[in-house]
């Protein structure tokens, strides 16, 4: 009993102290580990997180794809269509060219073969006119004129200049109801 007595007359703290060491150490360790595997957990979150990223940026990479595919058809049939328009217009005005520059006359179609379509067009619409127009049509009617003071009718120049028509009608000018 004594042993006994001894043994629990012995002071608790230095019993007790080589398991505490022992329990800081492992409660440091454990501490140290719970905090590495709270940065796994957290590491492994954020991977998952990127790759969920990198999953979604490849999706959209897909589908912007795909829409480039769907515009790029598009683009074509309208590029198909738009040459069958150019190859309408370059026919439309080759034949164009051809019948205006018959018109022209031969001394002048070299310089009217590589002008522009509407310049030709205007050249050849006033070059008819003035064939269809000749200069000696203008001075009758500009003698017609002359005799009915500077009107175009004796009705026009009765009704606009009557003073003026009395007095050529007083002076013999003109005969009964105008008439010379």
């Amino acid at each position: 009993m004594s042993e006994e007595k001894q043994v629990s007359n012995e002071p608790v703290g230095n019993v007790d102290t080589p398991p505490t060491e022992v329990a800081n150490a492992d409660a440091s360790v454990i501490a140290e580990s719970k905090k590495y595997r709270k940065r796994s957990q957290a590491a492994e979150a954020r991977v998952a997180e990127l790759e969920a990223q990198i999953n979604s940026f490849e999706t959209d990479k897909l589908k912007e794809k795909e829409e480039f595919k769907a515009l790029y058809e598009k683009v074509s049939v309208e590029n198909e269509s738009n040459k069958a328009l150019a190859d309408k217009w370059v026919n439309y005005e080759a034949t164009k060219r051809e019948q205006l520059l018959q018109q022209v006359p031969d001394e002048e179609k070299a310089e009217w073969n590589d002008s522009p379509l509407n310049l030709l067009e205007k050249y050849v619409t006033k070059f008819n006119t003035e064939v269809n127009n000749p200069s000696h049509i203008g001075s009758q009617s500009r003698e017609k004129k002359l005799e009915n003071g500077g009107y175009e009718s004796k009705t026009e120049w009765l009704q606009k200049d009557p003073s003026g028509y009395r007095e050529a009608k007083k002076k013999g000018l003109l005969g009964y109801f105008g008439q010379s």
